[in-house]
């Protein structure tokens, strides 16, 4: 019996065999189909451009970067609101350090009672004005937070106007009432950068 012999096969390899050389060559030379060096990921750096654009609309953005930079406002997600909530936390805490220095200096007869009186009235006004701005910013209401804000501040600096030159706790509470001013501006320029989807 005649047995007939394909000639198909070899055919084939004379067709295929270039052709796979030739995607071999691609899969070597191209970077997307060959092998690359996995290369490790660089360490999580916090971004300060948002930051320092939101403090060099202050009255002291050296404060502002100074202060902030080591916070969750300087962090690659940070948003404006952040930015408001890590001030308006920062103003708190020096107020209630403020409100300690005033209860000490006041136990101190040298100092002089009558200003130091009007300023911790001043001051538990202060605190009262960040406990309600606190409660506008998570509730959205933030035209009342800045409004809370500015009272904080005008409270404050009347304190400031009264400060006694020359008495040394006098100056530390100066310092204390310039940062709380400091921190309560930076609230309320952060509020000019909140987007529309923080009044969601």
């Amino acid at each position: 019996m005649a047995r007939f012999r394909s000639h198909s096969l070899p055919l084939l390899r004379q067709i295929f065999s270039p052709l796979l050389l030739l995607l071999i060559f691609i899969i070597t030379i191209h970077p997307s189909y060959g092998y690359q060096a996995v290369e490790p990921m660089p360490p999580l750096q916090f971004d300060m451009d948002f930051l320092t654009l939101v403090c060099q609309q202050t009255s002291d953005s050296n404060f502002c970067v100074e202060k902030l930079s080591n916070s969750e406002a300087s962090a690659p997600w940070a948003t404006a609101v952040d930015i408001a909530n890590c001030a308006l936390r920062s103003a708190q805490g020096r107020a209630d350090e403020a409100r300690s220095l005033i209860v000490s200096m006041l136990q101190d007869s040298a100092t002089k009672i009558n200003q130091l009186e009007r300023c911790q009235v001043l001051n538990n006004r202060v605190i009262d004005y960040f406990s309600s701005a606190n409660n506008n910013l998570y509730s959205g209401s933030f035209d009342a937070m800045v409004e809370d804000l500015n009272k904080a501040a005008s409270a404050t600096k009347s304190c400031q106007d009264m400060i006694i030159p020359g008495i040394s706790s006098f100056w530390e509470l100066a310092n204390m009432n310039s940062d709380i001013i400091k921190f309560c501006e930076i609230c309320v320029v952060a509020r000019e950068f909140f987007t529309s989807v923080d009044h969601d």
